[in-house]
């Protein structure tokens, strides 16, 4: 999986924004709100990247963290995308 358009991520007003540039403004009007771990994810789509590898380099983000909360949150946020039709 992997993006559609091209992304840049902002900060505005303390959270993560990632609005569409270039071309793909036309395509993709609006802007996608993320915390931070929602903007590491989103990063990671910029290259074409399979659920279980994305899934493994959160973990690697975040050792610390619950591997069950990490897989739970990266399905639940590419579900997010897909429904916004970003992800290729």
């Amino acid at each position: 999986m992997k993006l559609k358009y091209n992304f840049v991520i902002n900060e505005v007003a303390g959270s993560k924004v990632a609005v569409a540039v270039g071309n793909d403004i036309t395509k993709f009007n609006g802007f996608i709100k993320m915390n931070e771990t929602g903007a590491e994810i989103f990063g990671l789509l910029k290259e074409n990247i399979t659920l279980e590898n994305l899934i493994g380099e959160m973990l690697k983000l975040y050792p610390d963290s619950d591997p069950e909360i990490i897989k739970k949150s990266v399905i639940d946020f590419t579900e997010q995308l897909k429904a916004s039709e970003v992800l290729e």
